[in-house]
């Protein structure tokens, strides 16, 4: 019983300090002269994942080659292969992930940005909107202060007809009254005319009057 114990502990013990570990894809191939493993080494190790122009490839599974530093050389054949290495596929992965990442955070702040903006101008489009209610209200005010003064404007023009016709009249009036006292002056004046012969005769006809009577008197 003791050292069924023992085993399980041991074996919890060791599941417990175990670690996952990864095998590194990153390692160096030689660059020779010729394609021969015991050929001189021009060098000592390329690093995997760097990329070098192919020039041929021969029976015997030696590939030649050229680096980007003018190094002209052969290598082992099952070194290479036409794709990137995960490596570096990874690093430009997270190359690109980081690029994006910077993108989505410049649009995510444009986005904001215009948010803002939207924001702003649908301010001042209620703001717009209420100085067009006010204008509104002013044009209105206006188009019925204009109907008044023509309403005004009508009713000064019916008072000067009116104004015009009465005075007409009043020439008119006056035309007549002139003519009345003209006529009423020259009435007097007949009057007065018919007044004087009027006493004319009487100062001829009375002394007359008397005389024949004295005259009948004396008869």
């Amino acid at each position: 019983m003791r050292i069924l114990i023992t085993v399980v502990t041991a074996l919890l013990a060791t599941s417990v300090q175990a670690e996952t570990v990864y095998v590194s894809d990153e390692y160096r191939v030689p660059l020779r002269s010729s394609p021969c493993p015991r050929c001189s080494i021009l060098h000592r190790g390329i690093k995997s994942g760097t990329a070098l122009t192919l020039v041929e490839t021969n029976d015997e599974g030696w590939s030649h080659v050229t680096t980007h530093s003018g190094l002209d050389g052969w290598m082992p054949s099952h070194y290479l292969q036409g794709e990137p290495t995960a490596r570096k596929q990874l690093e430009s992965m997270k190359a690109r992930m980081q690029s994006a990442e910077g993108q989505a955070a410049e649009l995510q702040q444009q986005l904001a940005e215009l948010q803002e903006e939207n924001s702003l101008l649908s301010s001042q489009l209620e703001n717009l909107k209420g100085s067009n209610e006010d204008i509104s209200g002013e044009l209105q005010s206006i188009k019925k202060i204009s109907s008044n003064a023509i309403a005004i404007s009508e009713q000064n023009k019916e008072l000067l007809e009116r104004n015009g016709m009465l005075q007409s009249e009043i020439d008119v009036l006056k035309a007549s009254n002139e003519q009345l006292a003209s006529s009423e002056r020259n009435t007097w004046f007949l009057y007065g005319a018919l007044a004087v012969v009027m006493g004319s005769l009487l100062t001829v006809i009375l002394p007359r009057l008397k005389r024949r009577k004295r005259f009948s008197e004396w008869a």
